[in-house]
């Protein structure tokens, strides 16, 4: 795994070397780049694959008129060579030069049979076009800013910032975040800057100076009429091969285990495709509820070396500064603090691990998804029955759904957009202060549908949820968390259930496969039986949780109110006494949604302090 960057239209040659170095840690084996002209491509190389200097990035074809910088693996690189070795000299082993060659015989569209997770950039010197693309789901990260004269690319936001971009704050972007506790679609938390997403390919124009924006991956409902058996040894067969493709590396293969069912799944597909040792690692937090015990429970009945990790509020106030930086945009999800230290420890003993996200939203796997469908009839009504209950449902929001953890006001995300994103914005825009509640009500603030990637048409209920949330909530909050965390600390972390095959095979699953007799992610828990112990199977699912939540109100209670007391953002944005308010409801146990905004805030004035500071 690496970091990329690259721009068109600087002639400061220090531009480049300080992107570089801001993605150093995601790449601390190498580091290269190429000029040519206007156009210049960095790499920072975490070697996997092929370790040895041929695989030294940017790295160009055999006559020097296409060059890549990449991010990523592509599993199925070897099959993909030996299709294309009669045409081409190879200098490497690694899966880079793969993909040059196979731009050069069947272009850009080439992208469309990787197998893999991804974020790269080809210059074409005689086309004269500048090319990112981005692995399906969006695994790995990609933005990019465009002005009209300069266009610069790079893994992570603060690569970019190192090209002089004004530093401004979208307010789409924070109005998101604020709503969602994470950014939404294209936009980010800074003006200008903004996301390549998951199977898109962008196309710089350097001719015509035009950027276009073209999908080559959707997901789509294809229901297959079978029985139940003939999905559970299918999804088992892509399973093992997805798990046997991300075991390829030249240095050993670790895992992340929570145990619960896809984490100990993954693990236990895993530990027969390898010669060596098994590596797996657990989190736990001092003095409270973790999952320690489940997670050696899966380690001993798979029989790994098992590491558990275990922290508390003191060690997480010594790196959150740290975190924040690596993060870009505020932590609104506190498990990415869990991840990073996870991630840390893993590092002491491998380069790779193997993980379990996606197996809740493509198998149907959280509560909001049962509740959905549960309540999904009410939306099909009549339009004018469905107005009325819309009226009642938006109330309803405003005065309590905010506050309780348990009411599905997610479930309201899949079926009444509006009315979720203005009514969850009332309870913030409630503290902030009169100047900039007016920014906040004005027409550049209204709600803008377009930042919610909606998916294909869907026609059960159940697919339009996954499909949402394979679009949004997945890329952008879990993988975004887990991409920032582990390449904070240089580990590539490998996700066998979100193989491509795998996601389009889910959709094809009757959806009453995959959630039976109130059963959640059944048609993966009948694919993994004999893999998985039987009290990991009937598990109930409780979520990675962080105990921010009584952090915030004892261990970490003195430097949160301190920065929410002085904080220069919070201050800007929100009336102090009705901050104030806001700390004190949080004291209260049973109002949990107002200690997970006492959070949010905290995390966004940690952020600011990040990257608008003596900048």
């Amino acid at each position: 795994m690496c970091g990329i960057c690259g721009f068109y239209g600087f002639e400061d040659g220090n531009i480049l070397k300080r992107m570089i170095k801001n993605l150093s840690h995601r790449g601390p084996d190498d580091s290269g780049s190429y000029v040519d002209g206007n156009v210049s491509l960095g790499h920072t190389r975490l070697s996997i694959i092929d370790t040895s200097d041929k695989g030294k990035q940017p790295m160009s074809n055999e006559n020097g008129t296409v060059w890549i910088t990449y991010n990523g693996e592509t599993y199925n690189f070897m099959d993909m060579r030996k299709n294309l070795k009669g045409r081409h000299d190879f200098y490497s082993n690694t899966d880079t030069e793969v993909l040059i060659h196979a731009y050069e015989d069947f272009g850009i569209d080439f992208v469309k049979n990787l197998r893999g997770m991804f974020a790269f950039a080809i210059y074409d010197s005689i086309k004269k076009k500048l090319i990112l693309a981005r692995d399906p789901i969006g695994k790995k990260p990609l933005y990019y800013y465009w002005d009209g004269n300069r266009f610069v690319f790079a893994s992570e936001i603060k690569a970019i910032l190192e090209a002089g971009i004004k530093r401004e704050i979208d307010t789409q972007g924070l109005c998101a975040y604020l709503t969602h506790q994470y950014t939404i679609g294209r936009n980010t938390m800074f003006l200008g800057i903004r996301k390549v997403l998951g199977g898109e390919i962008l196309t710089f124009d350097i001719s015509s100076r035009t950027v276009t924006i073209d999908k080559y991956f959707e997901i789509k409902e294809d229901i297959v009429n079978a029985p139940e058996e003939f999905f559970v040894r299918k999804l088992r067969a892509l399973l093992e091969e997805s798990a046997q493709l991300r075991t390829i590396a030249d240095t050993p293969v670790g895992a992340f285990l929570s145990g619960g069912i896809d984490s100990t799944s993954v693990v236990a597909l895993t530990k027969p495709k390898i010669d060596y040792d098994l590596h797996t690692f657990s989190m736990g937090f001092e003095g409270y509820f973790s999952e320690l015990d489940f997670a050696k429970m899966a380690a001993e009945h798979v029989d790994t070396v098992h590491h558990e990790v275990e922290i508390g509020a003191g060690d997480v106030i010594k790196e959150l500064e740290k975190i924040a930086w690596h993060y870009d945009e505020p932590i609104g999800e506190a498990a990415v603090i869990a991840n990073y230290f996870l991630a840390k420890e893993a590092r002491r003993y491998v380069k790779v691990v193997v993980a379990g996200e996606a197996g809740d939203e493509l198998f149907g796997g959280y509560g909001h998804y049962k509740i959905g469908l549960k309540t999904y009839p009410w939306f099909s009504l009549p339009r004018i029955f469905r107005s009325t209950l819309k009226n009642i449902v938006s109330s309803y929001l405003k005065q309590e759904c905010f506050f309780k953890k348990e009411f599905p006001y997610y479930v309201l995300n899949y079926f009444s957009q509006k009315d979720l994103y203005h009514a969850s914005l009332d309870l913030t825009k409630a503290a902030m202060a009169d100047e900039e509640l007016k920014r906040f009500t004005s027409e550049r603030m209204s709600f803008d549908e377009d930042l919610i990637v909606f998916p294909a048409d869907m026609k059960h209920p159940l697919n339009k949820m996954l499909a949402l949330d394979c679009k949004n909530l997945l890329p952008e909050k879990y993988l975004m968390k887990a991409d920032k965390a582990t390449m904070a600390n240089a580990v590539e972390e490998r996700l066998p259930l979100m193989d491509k095959d795998i996601v389009e095979f889910s959709f094809k699953i009757p959806p009453n496969f995959k959630i039976k007799n109130g059963d959640g992610k059944h048609i993966l828990k009948m694919a993994v039986k004999d893999l998985v112990p039987e009290e990991i199977i009937k598990r109930k699912k409780t979520g990675f949780s962080v105990p921010y939540i009584h952090w915030v109100k004892n261990e970490m209670k003195e430097p949160v109110e301190q920065k929410l007391d002085e904080g220069e953002l919070i201050n800007r944005l929100f009336e102090k006494e009705k901050v104030k308010m806001l700390i004190e409801n949080s004291r209260r146990n049973d109002w949990y949604r107002n200690t997970d905004l006492v959070w949010n805030l905290f995390a966004l004035e940690l952020w600011y302090e990040q990257f608008f500071h003596d900048t």
